[in-house]
Protein backbone atom coordinates (compact mmCIF):
# COMPACT_ATOMS: atom_id res chain seq x y z
CA UNK A 1 0.00 0.00 0.00
CA UNK A 2 1.47 3.45 -0.79
CA UNK A 3 2.40 5.47 1.66
CA UNK A 4 0.44 9.09 1.10
CA UNK A 5 1.85 12.13 1.97
CA UNK A 6 1.24 13.44 5.41
CA UNK A 7 1.86 16.58 7.26
CA UNK A 8 1.06 14.96 10.97
CA UNK A 9 3.90 13.02 12.87
CA UNK A 10 3.52 10.97 15.50
CA UNK A 11 6.19 11.17 18.06
CA UNK A 12 7.20 7.25 17.01
CA UNK A 13 7.45 8.54 13.72
CA UNK A 14 10.11 11.00 14.90
CA UNK A 15 11.67 8.89 17.36
CA UNK A 16 12.23 6.83 13.98
CA UNK A 17 13.64 10.03 11.89
CA UNK A 18 16.38 10.45 14.62
CA UNK A 19 17.43 6.61 14.84
CA UNK A 20 17.88 5.94 11.26
CA UNK A 21 20.28 9.08 11.06
CA UNK A 22 21.95 7.30 13.90
CA UNK A 23 23.11 4.71 12.61
CA UNK A 24 19.46 2.70 13.47
CA UNK A 25 20.76 2.83 17.10
CA UNK A 26 20.56 2.31 20.30
CA UNK A 27 20.46 5.62 21.53
CA UNK A 28 19.39 6.57 25.19
CA UNK A 29 16.33 7.65 26.06
CA UNK A 30 17.95 11.05 27.31
CA UNK A 31 20.00 11.52 24.03
CA UNK A 32 16.85 10.91 21.97
CA UNK A 33 15.03 13.68 24.51
CA UNK A 34 18.00 16.15 23.10
CA UNK A 35 17.53 15.09 19.52
CA UNK A 36 13.59 15.72 19.15
CA UNK A 37 14.17 18.41 21.26
CA UNK A 38 11.89 21.66 22.20
CA UNK A 39 13.11 23.37 18.95
CA UNK A 40 11.53 21.68 16.14
CA UNK A 41 8.40 21.21 17.67
CA UNK A 42 6.83 23.47 20.84
CA UNK A 43 5.14 20.31 21.83
CA UNK A 44 8.06 18.26 22.70
CA UNK A 45 8.49 20.20 25.98
CA UNK A 46 6.18 16.90 27.03
CA UNK A 47 8.66 15.23 26.21
CA UNK A 48 10.84 15.91 29.56
CA UNK A 49 9.54 13.22 31.92
CA UNK A 50 11.47 9.53 30.23
CA UNK A 51 8.60 7.57 30.78
CA UNK A 52 6.53 9.87 28.71
CA UNK A 53 8.98 8.91 25.67
CA UNK A 54 8.97 5.39 26.63
CA UNK A 55 5.64 4.92 27.10
CA UNK A 56 4.55 6.30 23.71
CA UNK A 57 6.79 3.71 22.22
CA UNK A 58 5.17 0.95 23.92
CA UNK A 59 2.09 2.41 22.45
CA UNK A 60 2.82 2.64 18.96
CA UNK A 61 4.49 -1.30 19.13
CA UNK A 62 0.92 -2.30 20.57
CA UNK A 63 -0.82 -0.46 17.90
CA UNK A 64 1.23 -1.95 15.13
CA UNK A 65 0.90 -4.86 16.36
CA UNK A 66 -2.72 -5.36 16.47
CA UNK A 67 -2.62 -3.65 12.89
CA UNK A 68 -0.16 -6.54 11.90
CA UNK A 69 2.74 -4.81 11.36
CA UNK A 70 6.24 -5.91 13.21
CA UNK A 71 7.02 -3.10 16.19
CA UNK A 72 10.17 -1.02 15.22
CA UNK A 73 11.65 -0.10 17.96
CA UNK A 74 13.63 -2.25 21.09
CA UNK A 75 13.00 -1.16 23.91
CA UNK A 76 15.77 -2.15 26.85
CA UNK A 77 14.64 -1.50 30.28
CA UNK A 78 12.98 1.68 29.90
CA UNK A 79 16.81 2.78 28.79
CA UNK A 80 17.75 2.68 25.40
CA UNK A 81 15.75 2.28 22.28
CA UNK A 82 16.75 0.96 18.48
CA UNK A 83 15.41 0.03 15.42
CA UNK A 84 14.20 -3.55 15.47
CA UNK A 85 15.88 -5.04 12.23
CA UNK A 86 13.71 -6.52 9.18
CA UNK A 87 11.73 -9.49 9.91
CA UNK A 88 12.87 -12.62 9.43
CA UNK A 89 11.32 -14.35 5.91
CA UNK A 90 8.27 -15.98 7.81
CA UNK A 91 7.40 -12.89 9.46
CA UNK A 92 7.54 -10.37 6.09
CA UNK A 93 5.03 -12.82 4.11
CA UNK A 94 2.68 -12.64 7.43
CA UNK A 95 2.85 -8.49 6.62
CA UNK A 96 2.80 -8.57 2.68
CA UNK A 97 -0.35 -10.78 3.60
CA UNK A 98 -1.41 -8.87 5.86
CA UNK A 99 -1.02 -5.75 3.69
CA UNK A 100 -3.32 -7.12 0.89
CA UNK A 101 -5.98 -7.95 3.14
CA UNK A 102 -5.89 -4.49 3.94
CA UNK A 103 -6.09 -3.67 0.52
CA UNK A 104 -9.02 -5.83 -0.31
CA UNK A 105 -10.90 -4.37 2.20
CA UNK A 106 -10.68 -0.81 0.82
CA UNK A 107 -11.68 -2.38 -2.37
CA UNK A 108 -14.97 -3.78 -0.39
CA UNK A 109 -15.30 -0.69 1.32
CA UNK A 110 -15.42 1.38 -1.90
CA UNK A 111 -18.07 -1.21 -3.71
CA UNK A 112 -20.28 -1.15 -0.09
CA UNK A 113 -23.96 1.04 -0.20
CA UNK A 114 -22.85 4.04 0.81
CA UNK A 115 -25.61 3.83 4.16
CA UNK A 116 -23.66 0.61 5.31
CA UNK A 117 -20.36 2.40 4.56
CA UNK A 118 -21.38 5.31 6.78
CA UNK A 119 -22.60 2.66 9.68
CA UNK A 120 -19.49 0.90 9.16
CA UNK A 121 -17.45 4.21 9.73
CA UNK A 122 -19.77 5.10 13.06
CA UNK A 123 -18.70 1.06 14.81
CA UNK A 124 -15.10 2.20 13.96
CA UNK A 125 -15.82 5.26 16.16
CA UNK A 126 -17.22 3.33 18.51
CA UNK A 127 -14.73 0.78 18.99
CA UNK A 128 -12.31 3.59 19.01
CA UNK A 129 -13.80 5.31 22.08
CA UNK A 130 -16.29 8.02 20.53
CA UNK A 131 -19.32 8.04 22.40
CA UNK A 132 -23.50 9.33 21.28
CA UNK A 133 -22.43 7.95 17.60
CA UNK A 134 -25.53 8.65 15.46
CA UNK A 135 -25.39 8.38 11.54
CA UNK A 136 -27.64 11.52 10.06
CA UNK A 137 -30.58 11.30 8.07
CA UNK A 138 -30.03 11.32 4.27
CA UNK A 139 -31.66 14.88 4.43
CA UNK A 140 -28.85 17.30 4.49
CA UNK A 141 -27.31 18.17 7.37
CA UNK A 142 -24.74 20.33 5.64
CA UNK A 143 -22.68 17.35 4.24
CA UNK A 144 -22.19 15.82 7.53
CA UNK A 145 -22.97 11.85 7.82
CA UNK A 146 -21.80 11.69 11.48
CA UNK A 147 -22.08 12.61 15.01
CA UNK A 148 -20.42 12.25 18.13
CA UNK A 149 -18.64 12.88 21.47
CA UNK A 150 -14.55 12.71 21.64
CA UNK A 151 -14.77 11.85 25.28
CA UNK A 152 -10.90 12.24 27.15
CA UNK A 153 -12.24 9.92 29.79
CA UNK A 154 -14.58 12.19 31.10
CA UNK A 155 -12.14 15.73 31.13
CA UNK A 156 -13.39 16.71 28.28
CA UNK A 157 -15.74 16.20 25.19
CA UNK A 158 -15.64 17.84 21.99
CA UNK A 159 -18.71 17.53 19.34
CA UNK A 160 -17.35 16.36 16.52
CA UNK A 161 -19.36 16.11 12.77
CA UNK A 162 -17.52 13.78 10.42
CA UNK A 163 -17.69 13.66 6.74
CA UNK A 164 -17.40 9.54 4.74
CA UNK A 165 -16.60 9.59 1.15
CA UNK A 166 -16.42 6.49 -0.61
CA UNK A 167 -14.02 7.74 -3.22
CA UNK A 168 -11.52 6.57 -5.60
CA UNK A 169 -10.47 10.21 -6.35
CA UNK A 170 -8.37 12.30 -4.18
CA UNK A 171 -10.44 14.59 -1.54
CA UNK A 172 -9.59 18.37 -2.48
CA UNK A 173 -9.87 21.42 -0.55
CA UNK A 174 -13.01 22.74 -0.87
CA UNK A 175 -14.29 19.67 0.89
CA UNK A 176 -12.15 20.73 4.06
CA UNK A 177 -13.13 24.03 3.19
CA UNK A 178 -16.90 22.82 2.92
CA UNK A 179 -16.68 21.02 5.91
CA UNK A 180 -14.84 23.37 7.72
CA UNK A 181 -17.67 26.12 7.06
CA UNK A 182 -20.64 23.63 8.39
CA UNK A 183 -19.09 23.95 11.71
CA UNK A 184 -20.29 25.17 14.98
CA UNK A 185 -17.60 26.97 17.08
CA UNK A 186 -17.45 24.29 19.75
CA UNK A 187 -17.27 21.34 16.99
CA UNK A 188 -14.35 19.96 15.19
CA UNK A 189 -14.67 18.08 11.84
CA UNK A 190 -12.80 14.62 10.43
CA UNK A 191 -12.98 13.37 6.63
CA UNK A 192 -12.62 9.74 6.38
CA UNK A 193 -11.99 8.24 2.95
CA UNK A 194 -11.34 5.33 1.30
CA UNK A 195 -9.17 7.00 -0.77
CA UNK A 196 -6.50 9.88 -0.75
CA UNK A 197 -5.78 13.61 0.21
CA UNK A 198 -4.87 15.98 -2.00
CA UNK A 199 -1.47 18.22 -0.84
CA UNK A 200 -3.90 21.28 -0.69
CA UNK A 201 -6.57 19.89 1.56
CA UNK A 202 -3.21 18.69 3.60
CA UNK A 203 -2.52 22.03 3.59
CA UNK A 204 -5.61 23.46 4.41
CA UNK A 205 -6.26 20.87 7.26
CA UNK A 206 -3.33 22.21 8.90
CA UNK A 207 -4.55 25.44 9.07
CA UNK A 208 -4.38 27.17 12.63
CA UNK A 209 -6.40 29.80 12.02
CA UNK A 210 -9.89 27.92 11.87
CA UNK A 211 -12.00 24.91 13.49
CA UNK A 212 -9.99 21.50 13.08
CA UNK A 213 -10.43 19.56 10.49
CA UNK A 214 -8.56 15.98 10.95
CA UNK A 215 -8.24 13.75 8.25
CA UNK A 216 -8.13 9.70 8.12
CA UNK A 217 -7.05 8.34 4.55
CA UNK A 218 -7.75 4.83 3.23
CA UNK A 219 -4.43 3.73 4.78
CA UNK A 220 -5.72 4.54 7.78
CA UNK A 221 -9.03 3.78 7.59
CA UNK A 222 -7.97 0.23 7.00
CA UNK A 223 -5.08 -0.07 9.73
CA UNK A 224 -8.07 1.54 11.98
CA UNK A 225 -10.55 -1.43 11.37
CA UNK A 226 -7.81 -4.19 11.48
CA UNK A 227 -6.66 -3.02 15.08
CA UNK A 228 -10.30 -3.04 16.24
CA UNK A 229 -11.15 -6.20 14.90
CA UNK A 230 -13.72 -4.58 12.17
CA UNK A 231 -14.05 -6.46 8.79
CA UNK A 232 -10.86 -8.79 9.46
CA UNK A 233 -10.68 -12.02 11.05
CA UNK A 234 -7.44 -12.52 13.25
CA UNK A 235 -5.58 -16.20 13.32
CA UNK A 236 -2.64 -16.58 15.87
CA UNK A 237 0.49 -18.82 14.68
CA UNK A 238 3.88 -19.12 16.45
CA UNK A 239 7.02 -18.41 14.83
CA UNK A 240 9.80 -20.34 16.06
CA UNK A 241 13.61 -19.03 15.84
CA UNK A 242 16.58 -20.33 17.99
CA UNK A 243 17.55 -18.22 20.91
CA UNK A 244 21.20 -17.86 20.72
CA UNK A 245 21.30 -16.34 23.78
CA UNK A 246 20.40 -19.47 25.65
CA UNK A 247 22.80 -21.30 23.66
CA UNK A 248 25.67 -19.43 25.35
CA UNK A 249 24.71 -21.40 28.52
CA UNK A 250 24.33 -20.64 31.96
CA UNK A 251 20.77 -20.71 32.42
CA UNK A 252 19.76 -20.41 35.82
CA UNK A 253 18.38 -23.99 35.84
CA UNK A 254 21.97 -25.15 35.89
CA UNK A 255 22.51 -23.08 39.50
CA UNK A 256 19.17 -25.23 40.68
CA UNK A 257 20.49 -28.78 39.77
CA UNK A 258 24.23 -27.56 41.35
CA UNK A 259 22.02 -26.53 44.42
CA UNK A 260 19.84 -29.78 44.89
CA UNK A 261 22.68 -31.83 44.36
CA UNK A 262 24.38 -29.83 47.42
CA UNK A 263 27.12 -28.60 45.65
CA UNK A 264 28.31 -25.02 46.33
CA UNK A 265 26.82 -23.37 43.74
CA UNK A 266 29.00 -19.65 43.02
CA UNK A 267 26.90 -16.51 43.53
CA UNK A 268 26.94 -15.54 39.44
CA UNK A 269 24.87 -19.17 38.89
CA UNK A 270 22.27 -18.52 41.85
CA UNK A 271 18.57 -19.26 40.69
CA UNK A 272 16.98 -16.34 39.52
CA UNK A 273 20.64 -14.59 38.02
CA UNK A 274 21.12 -15.21 34.25
CA UNK A 275 25.43 -16.02 33.77
CA UNK A 276 27.09 -16.95 30.25
CA UNK A 277 29.63 -18.90 29.45
CA UNK A 278 32.50 -17.53 27.00
CA UNK A 279 33.91 -18.99 23.78
CA UNK A 280 37.40 -19.15 22.55
CA UNK A 281 37.65 -15.58 20.63
CA UNK A 282 38.01 -16.36 16.56
CA UNK A 283 41.78 -14.77 16.74
CA UNK A 284 43.41 -17.38 19.33
CA UNK A 285 44.50 -16.93 23.01
CA UNK A 286 47.27 -14.64 22.21
CA UNK A 287 44.91 -12.20 20.27
CA UNK A 288 43.91 -8.57 21.06
CA UNK A 289 40.73 -9.24 22.96
CA UNK A 290 39.56 -5.32 22.53
CA UNK A 291 40.87 -5.22 19.08
CA UNK A 292 38.48 -8.56 18.12
CA UNK A 293 35.48 -7.38 20.02
CA UNK A 294 35.75 -4.44 18.13
CA UNK A 295 35.92 -5.82 15.01
CA UNK A 296 32.75 -8.33 15.65
CA UNK A 297 30.97 -5.94 16.93
CA UNK A 298 31.15 -3.58 14.02
CA UNK A 299 29.99 -6.42 11.73
CA UNK A 300 26.97 -6.08 13.56
CA UNK A 301 26.21 -2.28 12.67
CA UNK A 302 23.73 -2.41 9.51
CA UNK A 303 21.70 -5.17 11.47
CA UNK A 304 22.63 -8.23 9.24
CA UNK A 305 20.84 -11.65 8.88
CA UNK A 306 23.03 -14.43 11.11
CA UNK A 307 24.21 -15.41 7.62
CA UNK A 308 25.08 -12.68 6.75
CA UNK A 309 27.05 -12.03 9.73
CA UNK A 310 29.24 -15.47 9.65
CA UNK A 311 29.69 -14.84 6.39
CA UNK A 312 31.40 -11.97 6.66
CA UNK A 313 32.53 -13.01 10.32
CA UNK A 314 34.51 -15.97 8.48
CA UNK A 315 36.70 -13.44 5.65
CA UNK A 316 37.81 -11.89 8.58
CA UNK A 317 38.80 -14.74 10.44
CA UNK A 318 39.60 -17.30 7.75
CA UNK A 319 41.16 -19.83 10.19
CA UNK A 320 37.29 -20.08 11.56
CA UNK A 321 36.45 -22.15 8.00
CA UNK A 322 33.36 -24.20 9.75
CA UNK A 323 30.04 -22.00 9.94
CA UNK A 324 29.08 -23.75 13.26
CA UNK A 325 32.53 -23.34 14.78
CA UNK A 326 31.94 -19.41 13.75
CA UNK A 327 28.36 -18.88 15.22
CA UNK A 328 29.64 -20.33 18.47
CA UNK A 329 32.49 -17.86 18.64
CA UNK A 330 30.41 -15.03 17.60
CA UNK A 331 28.40 -15.70 20.52
CA UNK A 332 31.01 -14.27 22.32
CA UNK A 333 29.41 -10.73 21.86
CA UNK A 334 26.08 -12.34 23.06
CA UNK A 335 27.45 -13.08 26.52
CA UNK A 336 29.25 -10.40 26.71
CA UNK A 337 26.03 -8.33 26.59
CA UNK A 338 27.24 -6.31 23.64
CA UNK A 339 24.40 -7.61 20.42
CA UNK A 340 21.66 -9.83 20.21
CA UNK A 341 19.77 -11.76 18.00
CA UNK A 342 16.36 -10.82 16.91
CA UNK A 343 14.19 -11.97 13.54
CA UNK A 344 17.39 -13.61 12.58
CA UNK A 345 19.04 -10.78 12.64
CA UNK A 346 22.44 -9.65 14.40
CA UNK A 347 22.00 -5.95 16.46
CA UNK A 348 24.06 -3.96 18.45
CA UNK A 349 22.73 -3.64 22.40
CA UNK A 350 22.88 0.11 23.74
CA UNK A 351 26.69 -1.67 25.66
CA UNK A 352 27.40 -2.75 22.49
CA UNK A 353 27.02 0.93 20.24
CA UNK A 354 29.02 2.60 23.39
CA UNK A 355 31.95 0.04 23.12
CA UNK A 356 32.28 1.07 19.68
CA UNK A 357 31.91 4.57 19.79
CA UNK A 358 34.32 4.81 22.99
CA UNK A 359 36.52 1.73 22.93
CA UNK A 360 37.14 1.90 27.00
CA UNK A 361 37.59 -0.87 28.59
CA UNK A 362 36.36 -0.14 31.55
CA UNK A 363 32.54 -0.64 29.70
CA UNK A 364 34.21 -4.21 29.07
CA UNK A 365 35.34 -5.33 32.34
CA UNK A 366 32.00 -4.31 34.60
CA UNK A 367 30.16 -6.74 31.46
CA UNK A 368 32.69 -9.04 32.24
CA UNK A 369 32.21 -9.34 36.15
CA UNK A 370 28.51 -8.67 35.83
CA UNK A 371 27.29 -11.33 32.81
CA UNK A 372 29.97 -14.15 33.02
CA UNK A 373 29.74 -17.48 34.67
CA UNK A 374 32.27 -17.59 37.30
CA UNK A 375 34.04 -14.40 36.76
CA UNK A 376 34.11 -13.02 40.03
CA UNK A 377 34.72 -16.37 41.45
CA UNK A 378 37.94 -17.31 39.52
CA UNK A 379 39.20 -13.57 40.24
CA UNK A 380 39.12 -13.88 43.93
CA UNK A 381 40.29 -17.42 43.30
CA UNK A 382 43.84 -16.80 42.20
CA UNK A 383 43.89 -12.82 43.71
CA UNK A 384 46.79 -14.16 46.51
CA UNK A 385 48.83 -16.42 43.81
CA UNK A 386 52.29 -15.78 43.12
CA UNK A 387 52.43 -15.11 39.32
CA UNK A 388 50.54 -16.21 36.11
CA UNK A 389 52.18 -20.03 36.48
CA UNK A 390 50.34 -20.43 39.74
CA UNK A 391 47.43 -18.72 38.83
CA UNK A 392 46.76 -21.12 35.59
CA UNK A 393 47.47 -24.00 37.98
CA UNK A 394 45.05 -22.87 40.90
CA UNK A 395 42.06 -22.72 38.27
CA UNK A 396 42.90 -26.12 36.83
CA UNK A 397 43.23 -27.81 40.52
CA UNK A 398 39.97 -26.30 42.02
CA UNK A 399 37.54 -24.44 39.34
CA UNK A 400 34.70 -22.77 40.77
CA UNK A 401 31.58 -24.92 40.96
CA UNK A 402 29.38 -25.21 37.90
CA UNK A 403 32.41 -24.31 35.94
CA UNK A 404 34.90 -26.78 34.33
CA UNK A 405 38.39 -26.49 34.29
CA UNK A 406 38.71 -25.78 30.82
CA UNK A 407 35.77 -22.60 31.59
CA UNK A 408 37.89 -21.53 34.24
CA UNK A 409 41.25 -21.35 32.16
CA UNK A 410 39.12 -19.28 29.69
CA UNK A 411 37.26 -16.94 32.47
CA UNK A 412 41.68 -16.53 33.37
CA UNK A 413 42.37 -15.57 30.19
CA UNK A 414 39.66 -13.43 29.56
CA UNK A 415 40.58 -11.57 33.16
CA UNK A 416 44.40 -11.26 32.52
CA UNK A 417 43.53 -9.44 28.60
CA UNK A 418 41.05 -7.16 30.77
CA UNK A 419 43.38 -6.17 33.48
CA UNK A 420 41.38 -7.22 36.24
Amino acid sequence: MAEPARFIETLADRVEHVLRKRQLGPLSVKELITELGPETDTSATTLAAEHQLVQALREDELRRAARGKRPRFGITDGESVRLRPPGNPAEAAVEEWNERVKLDLLEQLRECDPIVFEHIVAQLLIAIGYEEVRVTKRSNDGGVDVHAILSARGVTRVPTALQVKRWRKPVGRPDVQQLRGSLKSTQQGVIVTTSSFSRPALEDAARQDGSPVHLIDGQMLADLMVEHGLGVQTARVAFFSLDEQRLTGGSPAAAARATAEGDQVSPGLRQGSQMYFLAQLPGGRNADYLSTLAIMAQLAEEQPTLDEYIAVFQEHFPNISRVDEARRRMRVLLSLGLAEVESNHVTLTFLGRRFLDDRDPRLLREAFLARIAGAAEVRALVADAADDRARRQRVLDDPPAGLSSTQAALVLRWLTQLGL
